[in-house]
C-alpha cells in the first residue's frame, strides 16, 4: 500500500518558492539560521526543581533572566536571519540551593498580530517595506535583545523599537512602556546603563527622529532618576546613519560607539537589507555630556575601520580622560550584511580577530580627533560583563566569552558551531596600578562538544569587586540541549560549582541579567502600595498618529 504522504504531495512540498513563503503550512526554512541549536524552540512553560550536578551556592537568591530570538511562525523570507526572531524570555529562579525554570514570549504588538493570523506578517529584518499590508502602522519590534530590571518591572528591548514591560515573577507581558508618557521616540536601546550610586538609568536611541525606519541620523540620550522621572534629554545628529548598539557611562559622560554598518532608505524600499558594511568608513565614538549638554557639546572621535562589540567598563581617570573598554573586530562580524554589491562571506568572518581595546578619550579634544587604542588585548572574545556595582567606576575584573581555536572541537558530532565557537569562558583583570597594562587571564574550556552564551555576574553580599558567582547557558551541541553553569567568578579554571540541567534546547540568546530577589520583593511592595501597578503606554506613538491622521493605517 502506498504511503499516505505520497497521496498528498502538496502537503510535504517545501513551502518556499523563489525565497518567499507560499501557502499556510507551518514549516521552517532548511537553512543554517533554523538548524542545530538555532532550530526554533517555540516553547513556553515551567519546570520546578531542575536537576543539578554539584551544589548551588546557598547564598544565591534571585533570578537569572535572559532573552532569545525565537520565531513563533516560519518567516516570510527563506533567508531570514536569527536576529529577526520573536523575543522569548527565560527566568531561572534560584533559592536555597534549588532552581526553577520559566519561559515566556514577549507579547509585542507584532507577536499578537501574527498569533491572530497564525502566520508571519512581518518581512525582512527591520524593513517595513517587506511587510504584509495588513500590519501597516503596527510597531514591528520583537524585543529580543536584552531584558533589564527597572522599578519593579522587566524591560524586554531591541534597539529598533520601544521596550515592552513584563512582570518579573510571572513573565506576563504588561505592554509597551513609554516611561509614563515621558518619551515618544520610536526606538530605544537594548543596553541601558544603571548608575549604582545614583540609581539613574542612562539610555539612548538612534534612528530616533521619525518612525524608526527612516535610516536617519537622529540620536537622543536620556537620563531617568531613581524615582523614574526624566531629568535629561539631548537630541543631536550622528556623522552618518550607522548602528549604535551599546554604550558606556562614566561619572560625567556617555560614550556611543558608532559602527560603520550603514543604513539606506533606498535599499530598504527596494526590499533589501537594513544595513551594509562599509569597509572604507571609520569607527566613530560619540562623547556626550551626562548633564546639561547641548548638541554642539557632543564630540565625535574617529579611528580606523573596525566593528564594535560589547562594552566592558567605562570611567574617568585622574586626568579627567574617559577610559572606555570594548571588543573591536577587524572586519564585518555581521557577514550577512555585506558591503553593497557583494555576497555574504562567512569564511572571511571566521578569520576575524576581536581584541579587547582600551580607548582613552580627552573630553577637551576637538571633534574629528583621531585615536588609536592604547591597549589591544588579544582576548579573542565577545560579550564582556563586569561587576555592575562598578559601572562608571575604575574597575579591575571583566568576564568574556572566548574563542580558543587551539582546543579540540568534535565537528563529526556537532557540525558547525551555531553562533560562533565560544568554547571557553574567561575572566580577565586589568593591572590595578597601571591602566596602561593588562593583568591576568583565567579560563574554563567547555569541552569539544559545547559552547557558552553570554554570562551574568552575581555579587556576594558585602563582597569586594568580582567576589561572587558567574552564570551562563552552556550549549551541548552533541545533544542539542542546554545547561546553566555556575562558577566562582574569581576561579573559573577550577570548574563549575553547579550545573543545572535543562531537559530541552533553547535557542542562542543575546543578553540577560541577574536580579536579587530582595529587589524584586521591595518593588512588589511599592507597586502594591503608593506607586501602583506598572502603567503601559496609553497613547500611540507620534508616527502612528500621523498615519492614522492621513488615513493610511
Amino acid at each position: 500500500m502506498a504511503h499516505l504522504e505520497a497521496l498528498v504531495p502538496e502537503v510535504t512540498a517545501y513551502p518556499y518558492s523563489n525565497g518567499k513563503r507560499t501557502g499556510s503550512r507551518v514549516k521552517f526554512p532548511d537553512t543554517p539560521a533554523f538548524s542545530s541549536m538555532n532550530k526554533p524552540s517555540r516553547f513556553e512553560g515551567d519546570i520546578t526543581d531542575l536537576e543539578v550536578t554539584g551544589e548551588i551556592p546557598r547564598d544565591i537568591n534571585g533570578t537569572f533572566y535572559r532573552v532569545q530570538p525565537d520565531h513563533r511562525y516560519p518567516p516570510m523570507f527563506e533567508d531570514d536571519i536569527h536576529f529577526n526572531g520573536d523575543g522569548s524570555v527565560t527566568a531561572i529562579r534560584i533559592k536555597d540551593g534549588h532552581a526553577d525554570f520559566k519561559q515566556r514570549y514577549v507579547r509585542t504588538d507584532k507577536f499578537l498580530k501574527e498569533a491572530e493570523a497564525r502566520q508571519s506578517l512581518f518581512g525582512r529584518y527591520r524593513n517595513p517595506y517587506t511587510d504584509n499590508e495588513s500590519v501597516r502602522g503596527v510597531i514591528r519590534t520583537v524585543s529580543n535583545t536584552n531584558v533589564t530590571f527597572w522599578r519593579g518591572m522587566l524591560l524586554a528591548s531591541k534597539e529598533d523599537g520601544p521596550p515592552f514591560a513584563m512582570d518579573p515573577t510571572t513573565l506576563e507581558t504588561i505592554g509597551r512602556y513609554d516611561f509614563e508618557g515621558q518619551i515618544t521616540a520610536p526606538t530605544f536601546t537594548a543596553h541601558p546603563k544603571f548608575d549604582p550610586d545614583t540609581g539613574e538609568m542612562l539610555c539612548f536611541a538612534y534612528e530616533s527622529g521619525s518612525n524608526g525606519s527612516d535610516c536617519g541620523v537622529d540620536v537622543v540620550t536620556w537620563t531617568f532618576n531613581a524615582d523614574g522621572k526624566k531629568t535629561e534629554e539631548l537630541w543631536f545628529k550622528a556623522p552618518f546613519a550607522g548602528m549604535i548598539h551599546d554604550c558606556g557611562v562614566s561619572k560625567n559622560w556617555i560614550v556611543l560607539p558608532l559602527t560603520p554598518l550603514k543604513m539606506s532608505l533606498e535599499r530598504l524600499k527596494a526590499g533589501g537589507n537594513k544595513f551594509a558594511w562599509d569597509p572604507n568608513e571609520d569607527q566613530v565614538y560619540g562623547l556626550v555630556p551626562r548633564r546639561g549638554g547641548k548638541p554642539e557639546d557632543v564630540k565625535w572621535f574617529r579611528a580606523d575601520n573596525g566593528f564594535h562589540g560589547h562594552v566592558a567598563g567605562c570611567y574617568e581617570n585622574e586626568d579627567g580622560h574617559v577610559v572606555f573598554d570594548l571588543t573591536v573586530a577587524d572586519g564585518n562580524v555581521f557577514f550577512w550584511f555585506p558591503p553593497d554589491g557583494e555576497q555574504p562571506d562567512f569564511a572571511k568572518r571566521s578569520r576575524l580577530s576581536s581584541p579587547t581595546c582600551r580607548w582613552v578619550f580627552d573630553p577637551k579634544a576637538k571633534s574629528g580627533t583621531r585615536y588609536k587604542a592604547s591597549i589591544e588585548w588579544t582576548t579573542n572574545g565577545e560579550f564582556s560583563r563586569i561587576d555592575d556595582r562598578y559601572v562608571t567606576k575604575k574597575y579591575e575584573h571583566f568576564w568574556q566569552l572566548k574563542v580558543d581555536p587551539t582546543k579540540p572541537y568534535d565537528f563529526a558530532k556537532c557540525g558547525p558551531p551555531a553562533g560562533g565557537l565560544f568554547n571557553s569562558m574567561a575572566h580577565y583583570t586589568w593591572d590595578p596600578e597601571d591602566e596602561g597594562k593588562i593583568g591576568t587571564e583565567d579560563v574554563y574550556f567547555a569541552g569539544p562538544t559545547a559552547t557558552f552564551q553570554e554570562p551574568v555576574f552575581i555579587p556576594k553580599d558585602g563582597g569586594k569587586e568580582g567576589e561572587g558567582y558567574l552564570a551562563a547557558l552552556k550549549n551541548n551541541l552533541d545533544e542539542l540541549r542546554n545547561d546553566v553553569v555556575i562558577w566562582d567568578a574569581l576561579n573559573l579554571a577550577k570548574g563549575p560549582l553547579a550545573t543545572l540541567h535543562l531537559p530541552l534546547r533553547l535557542r542562542l540568546g543575546f543578553h540577560g541579567n541577574f536580579v536579587d530577589h530582595r529587589d524584586i520583593e521591595a518593588w512588589q511592595e511599592r507597586r502594591a502600595g503608593e506607586l501602583g501597578p506598572v502603567q503601559p503606554a496609553k497613547e500611540p506613538l507620534p508616527w502612528q498618529k500621523g498615519l492614522a491622521a492621513n488615513g493610511t493605517m
